[in-house]
């Protein structure tokens, strides 16, 4: 197993020696700004970190490399409001977001734009809405349409489990836990499945849904849950949310203390 963050840090680095690609370290951030073509990316290492530090597997920095490559070109795309969304993600970002809301003490909603690929997903910016001739509500509003899209093309299952069904949500959007922001959940989800709901969402591509009315039901579910979070390459929250038609809310979450 890989010793530690300073590890990880060489061995990507020395990689992009290798390679002739320049770098440095970006004052405001603390990132690494990578000159890939005619662009600088800024570039966490966290989630790379996490990963080699579960497996070891340093191969992970040149599929790294790879991708940041890639994306240069990608980014280069024509934006598009169609592919405008609402992406939620822990709110202990070093830098914040141009357009963020809260949606509880530990998670924010981020405005985003996700390549026509699927490959790419970007913080919106205010130059990206400017590109787009977009303003903030205008934005605002397309990302929870476009959500609802998303919500009313995906697949169902369900598994009862102490007389209680579990939803599973099947879907090629890389990152559905999002869809919980979606303004036809009640349509799609509570119709079948019972309302108000109760969510889960420990990665960005996991999410459990049922009914609110089984509360006894969050205890079945919180193995799972902190073992996806301390798991996950993107996580977001061990916390359980309800869902009613006034808000969001995250009534608890469940411990990761002692936990490997």
């Amino acid at each position: 197993m890989i010793s530690g963050r300073m590890d990880v840090l060489a061995v990507f680095e020395n990689e992009l020696r290798r390679r002739g690609i320049a770098f440095s370290i970006d004052k405001e951030s603390g990132r690494h700004a990578v000159e890939v073509g005619d662009g600088r990316l800024l570039v966490s290492l966290e989630n790379l970190q996490r990963d080699i530090h579960k497996d070891g597997d340093l191969s992970r920095v040149t599929s790294f490399i790879d991708s940041i490559i890639a994306s240069s070109s990608i980014s280069d795309a024509p934006l598009s409001a169609d592919r405008i969304y609402w992406c939620l993600e822990p709110n202990d970002y070093e830098v914040a977001a141009d357009f963020r809301a809260a949606l509880s003490d530990r998670v924010d909603r981020l405005l985003v734009h996700l390549s026509a690929d699927g490959r790419l997903v970007t913080w919106v910016t205010k130059g990206m809405l400017s590109s787009l001739g977009m303003s903030e509500s205008e934005a605002t509003a397309k990302a929870f349409a476009n959500l609802g899209q998303v919500l009313s093309q995906v697949t169902l299952e369900s598994r009862a489990i102490d007389d209680v069904q579990l939803c599973f949500v099947g879907t090629q959007f890389p990152f559905k836990a999002s869809l919980v922001l979606a303004p036809n959940l009640r349509e799609i989800i509570g119709s079948r499945f019972g309302w108000p709901l109760m969510a889960v969402i420990p990665d960005r591509n996991f999410l459990y849904f049922w009914a609110a009315k089984h509360t006894g039901f969050i205890n079945r579910v919180g193995r799972v849950v902190v073992r996806e979070y301390l798991q996950a390459s993107y996580p977001i929250s061990t916390e359980v949310y309800e869902i009613t038609d006034e808000k969001i809310r995250a009534i608890g979450e469940f411990p990761t203390e002692g936990k490997p």
